[in-house]
């Protein structure tokens, strides 16, 4: 059974993967504009990609190793509606 800490521990994860995955694919979208040469961008894209990915699988393993991860979710909000 995973407990709580592996499952914060996962979230982190989760979150890191999203927000390198958004940066690459960031720099990809300008790299296709600045590569006027079809056949060098491919070659940058999967170098790209392969930098991301091993990027977030290295801070994962770290993250897994390494650290505790307690998830501070946010304070509740309360919306007030008046009719």
């Amino acid at each position: 059974m995973v407990d709580k800490v592996d499952k914060h521990k996962e979230k982190l994860m989760r979150c890191v993967a999203d927000e390198v995955t958004k940066m690459f694919e960031k720099v990809l979208d300008y790299s296709e504009v600045a590569v006027p040469n079809h056949d060098q961008y491919k070659k940058l894209r999967s170098k790209v990609l392969r930098l991301g990915n091993d990027c977030i699988r290295n801070i994962g393993k770290e993250i897994g190793n390494r650290y505790i991860v307690k998830y501070d979710p946010p304070a509740e909000t309360v919306i007030e509606v008046k009719a």
